[in-house]
């Protein structure tokens, strides 16, 4: 077979399309993977400025926090404001 034959590729790629169209497996008996669908809340972008010293400290927490397969930085910050808002007596709607 020379370099510039790819029919059988072709084949191949023929082949894999019909089973995608129509869902049926070559191996019916073989277990599937099936992925769950995680849906993360919708999130919105507030502009504010903080002092360097407040975004390096709060960078290194959620680094470590990684690290650790803890939370992420939009839960931290979510979990910051919740605290923020529960010291100055705020309710938060949906909750």
């Amino acid at each position: 077979m020379s370099r510039n034959d790819a029919s059988w590729m072709d084949e191949v790629d023929e082949q894999a399309e019909q089973q995608a169209e129509t869902g049926k497996r070559p191996n019916a008996e073989a277990p599937q993977l099936v992925r769950q669908e995680v849906k993360a809340p919708a999130r919105s972008t507030k502009g504010f400025y903080i002092q360097e010293k407040y975004a390096m400290a709060f960078d290194q927490l959620v680094f470590n926090q990684k690290k650790e397969k803890g939370k992420k930085a939009p839960d931290l910050a979510e979990e910051a404001i919740k605290m923020l808002l529960s010291k100055y007596g705020e309710n938060i709607k949906g909750l």
